[in-house]
């Protein structure tokens, strides 16, 4: 049976994109999106590119606890809730300043990773043998030697990394570096625990993607030469990549028959490299599992009005 793969953040860049490579080669789809209109928008996008495609549309908002509860309900609702594949996708860069989620909590760690831990944790059952977890991450976790400059993750422990602080530019983008090394803590934290059950976990870098609208917190100039100047970076920068190849790894690694028996690595685009020294970490790793469930379980018993 073709199971589904379902791909969060899917309404636009790299997620849009992974899934019409996805579609063109009969995988069915459910995107998980926070805008309906969006999601919609990205359904017929998908249905031009490949016109027989199988697309479900998942109303998911990862910066609210209780609507990733609600969406791996729906999940479980569906008539045939197994599922292939989750590819962890979605993800924002904050640079104005501090924002909380819905629960609380730092919205870069909200969204980047504890929405999709209390996702894929809570997609457990629907995942059998064979099934895959693919967590896009970042080299930005490796610190500047490998991301161009930008600011290394500054790790803390995992309650105070979901705690709002202060925020300036450069305090955004340490938490976005931080959160995509809770990714790949996250990736071999779960390959360890899911490994006997034959479902494997990879995290993937798909470098830097001028095209994609993760620069949207930006100011405009910053917008506006990310935009203009993208196909020149695409060519002289060592880390930088057209979205399409970008999800043609992405898709591969959902679904690529070679990667069956990979589980708990780090590609960057289709190479298998190391991750960062410190990502290696067990103790760190463990705790971030442990922090991130209570955080998840302590959110939902209290009520919405009440959690700032």
């Amino acid at each position: 049976m073709n199971l589904p793969v379902l791909i969060t953040g899917a309404s636009s860049g790299l997620g849009l994109e992974t899934a019409k490579v996805l579609a063109a080669q009969g995988v069915p789809l459910i995107l998980g999106c926070h805008n309906v209109e969006r999601a919609e928008a990205a359904r017929q996008q998908i249905l031009e590119h490949a016109p027989a495609a199988e697309v479900e549309l998942l109303d998911l908002e990862l910066a609210s606890l209780d609507s990733v509860g609600a969406a791996v309900k729906e999940l479980h609702n569906r008539t045939q809730p197994r599922l292939g594949a989750i590819v962890c996708n979605a993800g924002l860069q904050i640079v104005d300043g501090v924002r909380t989620s819905e629960d609380g909590y730092e919205l870069t760690f909200a969204v980047n990773h504890l929405g999709h831990f209390a996702l894929v944790t809570g997609c457990e059952d629907l995942l059998e043998s064979g099934a895959r977890v693919v967590v896009v991450s970042s080299d930005v976790h490796q610190g500047p030697r490998k991301s161009m400059g930008f600011p290394a993750p500054q790790w803390r422990g995992p309650r105070e990394l979901a705690t709002p602080g202060e925020g300036s530019g450069r305090d955004g983008r340490i938490a976005y570096a931080n959160s995509k090394l809770a990714n790949v803590y996250f990736t071999h934290e779960l390959a360890n625990r899911w490994g006997d059950r034959g479902i494997t976990v990879n995290a993937f870098d798909p470098g830097l993607m001028p095209e994609t609208g993760l620069s949207r917190g930006y100011p405009a100039p910053a917008r506006i030469g990310f935009r203009f100047l993208a196909p020149v970076l695409i060519r002289i920068m060592p880390i930088a990549r057209t979205v399409a190849k970008s999800a043609a790894d992405l898709a591969w690694l959902a679904t690529g028959p070679e990667l069956a028996g990979t589980t708990g690595k780090y590609f960057t685009g289709a190479a298998e490299v190391p991750s960062a020294p410190e990502s290696y970490d067990p103790e760190r790793a463990a705790e971030l599992w442990q922090v991130s469930d209570e955080l998840v379980r302590t959110a939902r018993q209290i009520p919405p009005a009440e959690r700032r």
